[in-house]
């Protein structure tokens, strides 16, 4: 990778798909990494990208551009034909932005004329409020935005899962990020739950506690969340305490509904009680944490990570099924086999 020469903290960034940096091109604009919440530039403009730079630079989670640099991004696209990728950005959004679009979600969704167009639309909305709130680490909850997206994603989802699954596994990006994971483990919770019996109330619980299951990485150092490869021994031992910092930020943001903390803090326990952070066995873990934790190990699964290829639904069911059978209630992965066999879809 090419040498970092300056930090730049006053801009501000949007994510850029990594492949457009192809191999022969010269870049007409900075891009940037992220590393302990500042911005670094990882190439300068006027850099060509050669065979070596391309094949590192897939191998970063996320490249960043300054806002500022979005004409420089449609000329290069231009030159380089990259149009079939729709590849200029759409800036990312603060907190504060986001939620009068958010508390407007569920006028949005009457005017959708489908049923996948209410999911996708509830989806994005979802999905971005969460990217603003990692992105912007603050430990200030957007409590009420985040209300109104559990409020829409149950409404859209307690319904026949027969018909929702197909558009789920449709509308979810292979790719891995954070903020998406949160949404998806949220979608998957609510889906499960549903087909387990779970009442109105608890489906909202889960939600709430899906989106936020991994809200303590917050508190997690950026060099370990986006490392390329598999983390050291001490490296692992500091993302466990995720869990810990999650269930101590819902506590500080003054949610005190015990079912959506403990599914936070316990989302990682293991039947076995080789799980963390209360090595908690069987029945001890609540309901709610089960099915978030194994909704949590399916997404990771199937979704693409830098340090390995992702999985297809059926695979990862494989591996959940015969080689984590210790670890997960039989009971939700057996329901979630059924719930993914009669999608029609098993590929993800």
């Amino acid at each position: 990778m090419q040498k970092v020469v300056r930090r730049v903290i006053n801009y501000k960034y949007t994510a850029l798909q990594s492949d457009m940096l192809r191999e022969g091109a010269v870049v007409d604009f900075d891009c940037y990494i992220k590393r302990f919440n500042n911005y670094v530039i990882i190439l300068e403009a006027g850099t060509l990208i050669t065979a070596e730079l391309a094949a590192k630079l897939k191998r970063v989670e996320k490249i960043y551009i300054a806002i500022h640099d979005t004409d420089k991004m449609r000329g290069y696209i231009e030159r380089y034909g990259l149009r079939e990728m729709s590849a200029v950005p759409n800036p990312l959004r603060s907190v504060q932005e986001m939620i009068p679009s958010v508390m407007r979600l569920n006028e949005t969704l009457q005017q959708c004329e489908t049923f996948e167009n209410q999911l996708r639309s509830v989806y994005q909305t979802t999905s971005e409020l969460m990217e603003a709130i990692f992105f912007e680490r603050s430990e200030t909850l957007p409590l009420s935005a985040l209300n109104a997206c559990v409020d829409a994603l149950v409404h859209c989802l307690n319904r026949d899962e027969s018909d929702v699954m197909p558009i789920i596994l449709r509308i979810i990006p292979e790719a891995y990020t954070t903020h998406h994971h949160s949404t998806n483990v949220a979608i998957f919770s609510i889906i499960l739950g549903r087909s387990t019996g779970l009442t109105k109330e608890s489906l909202n619980e889960v939600a709430y506690a899906g989106l936020l299951h991994d809200i303590g990485k917050m508190r997690i150092e950026e060099s370990i969340l986006v490392k390329p490869t598999y983390l050291e021994e001490e490296e692992v031992e500091q993302m466990q305490q995720h869990s810990n910092f999650g269930w101590k930020i819902l506590q500080n943001n003054k949610i005190a509904n015990p079912k959506i903390l403990d599914a936070v803090h316990y989302h990682h326990e293991k039947l076995d009680g080789q799980g963390y952070p209360a090595r908690l066995r069987g029945k001890m873990i609540p309901k709610l944490a089960r099915i978030i934790g194994m909704c949590d190990v399916f997404d990771a699964l199937t979704t693409q990570r830098t340090f390995r290829s992702n999985y297809t639904s059926y695979e990862a069911l494989i591996v959940i099924k015969q080689q984590m059978a210790d670890q997960f209630d039989e009971y939700y992965t057996d329901t979630f086999i059924r719930l993914l066999g009669s999608s029609r879809k098993i590929g993800k």
